[in-house]
């Protein structure tokens, strides 16, 4: 009896044992996998620069003289963001541009004096943490922040001319989450991914990091219940978001209007660098050109009590973003 007392309590702590192992073996494999995630992401999607390519100066850009008015403007929770409007001359459309995941607004600048000649006015804006906005960036700051731009957007555009929503790379898959939560009239995505783990497939062919890359930014499932006018610009030759990216964008649209642009020999970030750049130009007037002008419903003004604590809060916010960058 005692020797078999002996045999059952050996067993019972091999099998504790064998748990526990596996238990940590679990939490350790759980915990690399979230490493690997967060790597990949701060890594990856936000690389913000708070110095200009060249200034702060819209004209240095090849944006018209007097074209363009500086604007600062708070998020719902107190950042404080930098854009441009910059006014066509004879506006057909106003839009919306959300910029890549690199740099800050100044860095697709030379992209403006194209889009201006498609008749384009145009909201370029830096998210939270960019440029000289304020604060850090994050997957629901920087949609905040794009829904925050649309409702200034909404404000100052001419209103006889229809609204478009600009995403570039990144910002396609910003703006396909904006557009979930505000209205335009059409979207045009330029060189966009279709998702997270399509783009950790691209970016790391030999490494499973598409395993952990997670489903934030799902523009593929967005565009898949699109109901508005899509136009897609996507060069052939592009490495980063390769075109299939675009194609397969495209055929998920159920869109009744919808178009795929494909620039032969074209690069993820080149496309109004090359010869043929008033082609892009031209189809963007088009687009501009045929869509609808839907009346959109601004959302209601808050009460009183509301807009009373919200300024409180703005201030508590704002005083505590003062001391951080400047400590007493």
């Amino acid at each position: 009896m005692l020797f078999e007392g002996i045999v059952w309590r050996k067993r019972k702590n091999d099998w504790l044992n064998e748990i526990a192992n596996s238990l940590l073996i679990g939490g350790a494999t759980v915990l690399a996998l979230d490493l690997g995630r967060r790597l990949f992401r701060r890594s990856q999607i936000f690389c913000p620069e708070p110095d200009p390519v060249i200034s702060w100066n819209p004209e240095d850009y090849g944006i018209p003289h007097g074209q363009t008015e500086v604007l600062r403007f708070e998020t719902d929770d107190g950042e404080e963001l930098y854009g441009w409007y910059c006014r066509a001359k004879n506006p057909i459309a106003s839009a919306l541009y959300c910029h890549g995941n690199t740099g800050n607004l100044s860095t697709p600048a030379h992209v403006m004096p194209y889009l201006l000649d498609a008749g384009i006015n145009i909201l370029l804006f830096d998210y939270r943490g960019f440029g000289l906005s304020t604060g850090t960036p994050s997957f629901s700051g920087v949609i905040d922040d794009g829904v925050t731009a649309a409702r200034l957007h909404e404000k100052i555009r001419p209103k006889n001319v229809p609204s478009i929503l600009y995403g570039f790379s990144l910002g396609g898959a910003v703006a396909a989450q904006i557009i979930r939560r505000y209205p335009f009239d059409g979207m045009i995505l330029q060189s966009t991914f279709t998702n997270l783990p399509d783009l950790a497939r691209v970016a790391f062919p030999r490494v499973p990091l598409h395993l952990v890359s997670g489903r934030l930014f799902d523009t593929l499932s967005v565009v898949r219940h699109l109901k508005v006018p899509l136009l897609l610009i996507q060069g052939s030759a592009d490495d980063v978001c390769p075109a299939w990216m675009a194609q397969q964008l495209h055929d998920n649209c159920p869109s009744a209007s919808k178009k795929l642009m494909l620039v032969e020999g074209g690069q993820h970030k080149d496309l109004f660098a090359r010869e043929d750049a008033q082609e892009i130009v031209w189809t963007i007037n088009r687009f501009a050109t045929d869509l609808p002008r839907t009346p959109h419903v601004v959302q209601d003004e808050p009460r009183p009590a509301e807009m009373l604590l919200d300024r409180a809060l703005r201030y508590v916010r704002r005083h505590r973003r003062r001391l951080v960058q400047h400590p007493l």
